[in-house]
């Protein structure tokens, strides 16, 4: 079963998610920011926010658990246990982490291995896991990507993350069901240094367009490098848009301000995107055999309006400027698109919300959906409500907890 997206707005048909567990209960006040948390977040909360998630989505596409597609890995061949293994641990416990069943490998490779402490060195050291917990892993967009049929996993920029990429690489590569014409992009070994890239700032328009982002986690050598491999690749034409992010906590990811919902409406945070303080955007056109051709265009809106793609703006947070910084804050533009005019988001976003309603959408609550009061297949424009207020503390939204593999192309 090949993966296939070429859309951000293409019907979802498969999805990856985490839920999140006991990885999420490792982290201290003191450990949080090393973490890229801002705060502890209570797991008890967090849990029945995306187990409304995840249930919604299994009403509307095949979601396959992160952990149990680690546990498939390992169960696969002992080569591709052995292989994870030797990517994720140094080899002094790498024989520990052979023997482990796979149940308890796979809740340690997620929720970590308490550092050793048979030696004075290590009894001394302030070091707490050999293995780090993955408190970031249910923001599962990051790691990995799908481009029309190949796969790309990220080169995270922080070295917490790196785990999570090295996880879905091997699902992508062991895993029949994430099957793929190969890897597009590798950011384990194509990465590191300079070169960053994470599913954030990855966002695919059509077959052939893409709109990423430059930040404080992808960098514009990551982007001449995936260029360079999609003409390399597929041996035609692409049209990229680059969105230069500020360096600040509530814009590490381009979907923190811009998110397509449908064929001609994306939402969007409007001082960013347009106003007269909108972020410079530099359209890249790549080809085989031809010089690359470079050059700044007005806006996100006016350089995809350039290529045909026409765009009614929904603005998060309405027009009002305090609940613009407070819903964008909130991952306000974070929402996922299950097919072109339907998306899930937070229901803490009410004047998001709002935006959407006087934009045409029918707004319902995820409870009419998951009770089988209402289907998403009665409305033509749907914006799905889902509680999140402590998954937002994380970091991200329903675009960040997900990562689809396979959607439908748009007609």
């Amino acid at each position: 079963m090949s993966v296939y997206l070429d859309s951000e707005i293409g019907c979802l048909k498969r999805v990856i998610v985490h839920s999140p567990g006991t990885e999420i209960e490792r982290m201290t006040p003191e450990s949080a920011r090393q973490l890229l948390y801002h705060d502890i977040i209570p797991i008890s909360v967090v849990s029945r926010e995306h187990e409304k998630l995840k249930s919604f989505l299994s009403q509307v596409a095949e979601v396959y658990e992160m952990k149990d597609l680690v546990s498939s890995v390992i169960n696969a061949t002992g080569e591709a246990k052995a292989a994870v293994v030797r990517a994720i641990s140094s080899d002094d416990r790498a024989g520990e982490l052979i023997r482990m069943g796979a149940d308890e490998l796979v809740d340690t490779l997620i929720g970590g291995l308490p550092a050793r402490r048979d030696t004075l060195t290590d009894y001394l050291s302030e070091r707490l896991y050999d293995i780090p917990p993955l408190p970031n892993l249910y923001f599962m967009r990051d790691g990995a990507m799908v481009f029309r049929d190949r796969a790309l996993v990220g080169a995270m920029a922080h070295r917490v993350r790196v785990n999570e990429s090295l996880l879905l690489k091997a699902a992508f590569s062991y895993l029949p069901q994430l099957g793929s014409e190969g890897i597009l992009f590798d950011g384990v070994l194509e990465g590191g240094g300079d070169v960053r890239l994470e599913g954030g700032d990855f966002m695919p328009v059509s077959p052939n367009t893409l709109i990423l982002g430059v930040s404080e986690r992808s960098s514009a050598e990551a982007v001449d490098r995936l260029a360079q491999n999609l003409v390399d690749t597929f041996a035609e034409p692409f049209h990229i848009l680059v969105v230069m992010l500020p360096h600040e906590p509530s814009t590490i990811h381009l979907d923190m301000v811009f998110t397509l919902v449908d064929r001609h409406a994306a939402l969007v945070y409007a001082p960013y995107v347009l106003g007269p303080k909108r972020l410079r955007v530099v359209r890249m056109d790549v080809a085989p055999g031809e010089e690359t051709v470079i050059r700044d265009v007005a806006g996100i809106i006016e350089g995809l309006a350039e290529l045909g793609v026409e765009l009614e703006p929904i603005l998060c947070g309405g027009e009002s400027e305090v609940y613009q910084q407070r819903e964008q804050w909130m991952s306000g533009t974070n929402v996922l698109a299950l097919a072109p005019g339907k998306v899930i988001g937070y229901d803490c976003n009410v004047a998001t919300a709002d935006a959407f309603a006087k934009a045409g959408f029918a707004v319902r609550s995820v409870d009419v959906f998951l009770s089988g009061e209402e289907h998403v297949d009665d409305h033509e424009r749907l914006l799905v409500l889902t509680p999140g207020v402590e998954l937002a503390r994380g970091g991200g939204g329903a675009r960040c907890m997900t990562l689809p593999v396979e959607r439908e192309p748009v007609g």
